[in-house]
């Protein structure tokens, strides 16, 4: 014989169903804070090794005449912090010009991205296009960061040598 359907029946259903959608919630939550730190270390493996080592100003500024990086640096300095999701602020340095500011820098690819500047909390430019790829100057190997500063109508790029690069976290 099948017993009628109690109050204590229903309220053990509704108990029984919320517990159901909380454990659902619990589960969706966790198994998205695993993908992002996966995604996390996967984004870090490919552009944390651009961050500066040690906190230091490490990237050194070079102007770009004819297509060609001139055989001497400008004494200008920047520091990248990696800041995640393919990201970094940097602080920048000129010690001739005693010009000094803040900016990020966004990659969309891994050698391609978009690049911004403040000085004294005004934008100085907002955005431009920068590139990274490794190359060899005077017989040396470095990471380079082109900017494309056409608004100025000039060029550099931002050189490392890649023996000081930042070692990645495992």
């Amino acid at each position: 014989m099948i017993e009628p359907w109690t109050c204590k029946d229903t309220v053990n259903l509704i108990h029984e169903v919320i517990v159901g959608i909380l454990t659902g919630i619990v589960a969706a939550v966790a198994y998205e804070q695993i993908v992002n730190i996966r995604k996390k270390r996967v984004q870090y493996k490919k552009y944390g090794f651009l961050a500066s080592s040690k906190n230091k100003f490490d990237w050194q500024d070079w102007k770009i005449d004819g297509g060609q990086i001139n055989s001497t640096p400008i004494d200008s300095w920047m520091k990248l912090k990696y800041e995640g999701d393919k990201s970094f602020s940097y602080e920048y340095r000129n010690a001739d010009t005693k010009e000094s500011g803040t900016g990020y820098i966004f990659f969309d690819e891994v050698f391609l991205g978009r690049l911004s500047f403040w000085v004294d909390q005004k934008s100085w430019f907002n955005y431009r296009n920068v590139y990274y790829k490794e190359i060899i100057h005077d017989g040396e190997k470095y990471d380079a960061i082109y900017v494309n500063a056409d608004d100025q109508k000039t060029k550099y790029v931002m050189l490392r040598p890649t023996k000081h690069r930042r070692k990645s976290k495992k």
